[in-house]
């Protein structure tokens, strides 16, 4: 249990002192992507050429079960949190509209994430909010495998005014699960994972 705490407090300190990520004009440069092999190896099978990114993040609207970890803590990740999520594909199909709740350390939290692709940047691009922030996350994210894994990042700051950079892996195992996970970025310029959850596609 001493483990998940820290890990928590992580998250929701993080989270907390996390202010507006400044908005980045269409013609900079996206911040710098992390390391792949941080985050595990990539999947093999990508969407079809045939489908659009939208399409292809599309296939993710329906009820899922979420297994959330706290990973790099001592004494391992421990047993992992639930919670649910209701994704939905919305504005004809444009946008991908995620609601969680989850329970942890016996503490409810809920947010909302907006997932979509902007076909004028060739980005992916999100927004997250929370009960855990008073803040609107926004990142951006690329793939080399047609959206099987994108790899998204967003520059935040703290309550004292420092910025860093926040890391967000949303790997596609398959049609009825995926992980997604949050590092930050080390002082070696790697990051370094805090949390994964993990979605289970409900039957």
């Amino acid at each position: 249990m001493p483990s998940k705490l820290v890990g928590f407090g992580m998250l929701a300190t993080m989270m907390a002192t996390c202010a507006l990520a400044a908005s980045t004009p269409t013609q900079q440069q996206p911040a710098k992507q992390p390391d792949a092999a941080a985050h595990g190896t990539q999947s093999a099978a990508a969407g079809t050429k045939a489908e659009t990114p939208q399409q292809f993040l599309a296939k993710r609207a329906g009820e899922w079960t979420r297994a959330i970890r706290f990973v790099g803590q001592p004494g391992g990740p421990g047993e992992p949190f639930s919670g649910t999520a209701k994704i939905t594909a919305i504005d004809g199909g444009r946008f991908l509209l995620e609601e969680y709740s989850d329970v942890v350390n016996g503490r409810p939290i809920t947010g909302t994430r907006l997932f979509g692709y902007n076909t004028v940047t060739g980005q992916y691009e999100a927004a997250f909010t929370g009960t855990t922030s008073p803040a609107i996350l926004m990142l951006k994210g690329v793939s080399n495998d047609g959206g099987k894994v994108v790899d998204y990042s967003g520059e935040a700051a703290s309550a004292n005014g420092s910025k860093f950079t926040l890391n967000v892996r949303v790997r596609q195992v398959d049609d009825d699960q995926m992980v997604m996970s949050f590092s930050m970025t080390g002082s070696d310029g790697k990051p370094n994972t805090f949390q994964e959850t993990t979605y289970t596609r409900k039957k």
